[in-house]
């Protein structure tokens, strides 16, 4: 089977170029949109377009499907869509709303309902949920689209298939991945550790914290206008620097990363904004249960059994709402002293963490399945 894609990207990899049985051909070179995306993008400061339409003539006679993520093909060929917000993507004007976009959400969507349009993939419950929201005023559409919607969760490779018990002299290891280091939380966890050695609740040698990510990546998108102070970043970094325990990495190889997740005890991503926690299955891949917030898709891959979640009332998109510095400074507050309760609880009873890394190999195992998810792949592709 020859598969068309329209990019071999990060997410690409995770959920649609999955199986080596199947020959993938990239079209990202003869997609008419990735040279309009270019001159709008980078001269005339415009938003992306969520589209893929093959050039003229590249369309090869063999090609059995087009398989796009986050993106709506137009082409006369059979294609599929796996989407993590909701399809059509149309990034919201600045200081406007969704609304703003809703004729060009009614325009795109007879590519939706088109018959050579097999399948729309969402990537969690969060994400089906945002679909059906987006055209809950167009009942026959919605009808369509539910009838071609499924659920797949991204298919995950098992690292160990038990975690075996650990040493209980050893410290507590903790860890953290997050490129957008304050996005994903790192300041909160940084926060948590600190008030919790400074209130002698623990005790530095009973834990150790391993922090990669950039710490120069202070912008936090879910804040909007209500980013923080400067003061915030440096308080972070002073706190690093004071207790040996920490240990930073702007940046570390994957193969590393899993390596060093096999030996770790506690995984860490509070995150304030995600579309959906790829490194959350990574993590319970190696045995390594988590403890995050519950913003999208966490609650689904993240349930009791198997890690911790640190949960908020959400908004209509399963996200956190920041409308002023006093509702960012209070939701923190909560994430940072639930995080204490967690972790504390953690250092005074280790033996939480090999029932809950075991379990988490074992939804791994059944909900992650990497044969599964290629075997519906293929059932879907050939409709």
């Amino acid at each position: 089977m020859r598969v068309g894609v329209s990019n071999d990207n990060y997410p690409e990899k995770r959920t649609i170029i999955v199986d080596a049985d199947v020959e993938y051909v990239n079209f990202k070179n003869k997609n008419i949109y990735s040279y309009i995306n270019l001159l709008n993008m980078k001269f005339l400061k415009k938003d992306k377009i969520f589209l893929f339409r093959p050039l003229v003539g590249s369309q090869k006679k063999n090609i059995d499907v087009f398989h796009v993520f986050n993106e709506i093909a137009i082409t006369d060929r059979k294609w599929v869509a796996t989407f993590e917000t909701e399809l059509p993507r149309i990034l919201p004007p600045k200081n406007g709303s969704k609304e703003d976009n809703r004729a060009k959400l009614q325009r795109l969507s007879s590519a939706l309902t088109a018959n050579n349009c097999l399948a729309l993939i969402a990537l969690s419950g969060a994400a089906y949920k945002m679909e059906m929201k987006l055209f809950n005023d167009s009942p026959e559409l919605s009808r369509v689209l539910r009838d071609k919607m499924v659920v797949m969760h991204p298919p995950q490779k098992l690292y160990m298939t038990e975690r075996p018990a650990r040493n209980a002299a050893d410290p507590v290891h903790f860890v953290f991945i997050g490129k957008d280091f304050y996005r994903k939380g790192g300041g909160e966890i940084v926060q948590a550790f600190g008030e919790l050695l400074a209130a002698n609740a623990i005790q530095p040698e009973q834990i150790k914290v391993t922090l990669i990510g950039d710490l120069e990546k202070t912008n936090n998108y879910a804040f909007g206008p209500y980013q923080d102070d400067p003061a915030f970043a440096r308080e972070t970094e002073a706190t690093i620097a004071r207790y040996d325990l920490f240990e930073h990495h702007s940046a570390m190889p994957n193969d590393k990363v899993m390596q060093l997740l096999q030996k770790a005890d506690v995984g860490l991503l509070p995150t304030w904004a995600e579309t959906y926690g790829f490194s959350v299955l990574e993590m319970q891949s190696c045995g390594c249960p988590v403890i995050t917030t519950n913003v999208r898709a966490l609650p689904e891959i993240n349930p009791q059994e198997a890690g911790w979640l640190i949960s908020h009332p959400l908004n209509d998109d399963c996200d956190y709402a920041i409308t002023s510095l006093q509702e960012r400074d209070a939701l923190r507050r909560k994430t940072v002293d639930r995080m204490k309760n967690i972790i504390e609880d953690i250092v005074r009873h280790p033996e939480q963490i090999h029932d809950k890394a075991n379990a988490a190999i074992a939804r791994i195992q059944s909900e992650h399945n990497v044969e599964a998810y290629q075997a519906r792949l293929k059932k879907l592709y050939s409709k």
